[in-house]
């Protein structure tokens, strides 16, 4: 697993955000989605509160009532749990914060129309931050997933 250093690392190399900061506002910003992620898995609120005091000072009342809601609908479950899940409450799509692919992503549960999945997923497979994915695709090769429970 990737330390949130590395992590950010790798998401400027992909997105360039330390070099054109300008071409990201909070919602889109890298490295603030890496941040909330750390700091949501890691329940270490004061990470995610310093970053935002430091460089969205603007957004941290609103962003930390965010954080807050979030933090106590996070669960990790194993790839079991998680397939009952999706199947008793029939979830055919997973939004997640960072690339599905990553271990640490932290997903939300969806259901969509059968006929809207496809659109859903358009480019999926190269989305690195806010992707959409089918469950067995996030569950692939995990032990473990994080979601946010409703």
């Amino acid at each position: 697993m990737p330390t949130l250093e590395q992590r950010i690392e790798e998401l400027n190399r992909q997105f360039g955000f330390r070099e054109n900061p300008e071409d990201f506002n909070f919602e889109l910003n890298p490295e603030r989605i890496a941040y909330k992620n750390e700091a949501l898995r890691t329940k270490n609120r004061d990470l995610y509160a310093s970053y935002l005091a430091d460089n969205y000072p603007r957004q941290l009342e609103k962003e930390m009532a965010d954080f807050d809601a979030k933090a106590n609908r996070l669960i990790q479950v194993t790839k079991d749990e998680a397939e009952q899940l999706f199947a008793d409450q029939k979830i055919n799509l997973l939004k997640s914060d960072i690339s599905f692919k990553d271990p640490d992503a932290i997903f939300q549960m969806k259901k969509v129309n059968e006929e809207d999945l496809n659109w859903h997923l358009e480019g999926h497979e190269t989305d690195l931050l806010n992707g959409n994915s089918r469950p067995y695709e996030a569950l692939d090769g995990k032990s473990n997933i994080w979601l946010l429970k409703d």
